[in-house]
């Protein structure tokens, strides 16, 4: 059992590395107006713009996927899709919603939402990740598929959603490791498949109602 201060120290520590980039991009567009004649400059401008975008999007995503984790009653997967989209606006793959209606209880809407950032951390060179959903028995499969060059599930990450006791865990692994936790609290079962360059994560329950 992972002890509650451990898993808030590390989230906090995944929350701040990827923070650094945004926060970094609007201190420079800062400076580069304290340091200029009063003009407007364009490329500080570009800078804070697109410093405060990520902020803000990694920020809800964050609060939704991470924060909100805990939050119990029945909802649907379309109650995850604007943060989902506005998380990807600033990301290097482009983001294809293509699931249909399907209800499911709110802890799996994390879960799948969780699984769209990692989808993202399987493809180093862009690409395109896609939301599907089908039947399956009485219940349903959620499939995110990360498709791009290169595209690759770590290992590591790959241990943390199975929920290996043995699993690494770090601030690289505590999203993956959560997003477990939650799964199994949830009734989700996860799985992963690979192939040439591309990665299926899948979400299977019962409680699924296409």
């Amino acid at each position: 059992m992972i002890e509650n201060t451990k898993l808030t120290a590390l989230v906090a520590s995944r929350i701040c590395h990827d923070m650094v980039e945004p926060m970094s991009a609007i201190i420079q567009g800062l400076e580069m107006i304290k340091s200029g004649d009063g003009k407007t400059d364009p490329d500080a401008l570009s800078l804070l713009d697109h410093g405060v975008g990520k902020a803000w999007a990694k920020l809800e995503f964050f609060r939704f996927a991470m924060a909100g984790a805990t939050a119990e009653g029945d909802s649907e997967l379309e109650e995850g899709r604007a943060v989902a989209l506005k998380l990807y606006s600033v990301l290097k793959p482009e983001l294809v919603w293509s699931a249909p209606a399907v209800q499911m209880p709110r802890p799996a809407v994390r879960v799948i939402v969780n699984l769209l950032l990692i989808a993202n951390e399987c493809l180093p060179r862009g690409g395109t990740v896609e939301i599907t959903a089908e039947k399956h028995g009485e219940g349903g499969d959620v499939i995110v598929t990360a498709a791009g060059p290169r595209a690759k599930l770590r290992e590591a990450t790959a241990a943390a959603l199975r929920g290996d006791g043995g699993a690494e865990l770090s601030g690289h692994t505590i999203q993956p490791t959560l997003t477990s936790l939650l799964a199994r609290q949830g009734g989700v079962e996860l799985s992963a498949r690979e192939g040439e360059d591309k990665v299926e994560l899948i979400a299977r329950s019962a409680a699924f109602k296409l």
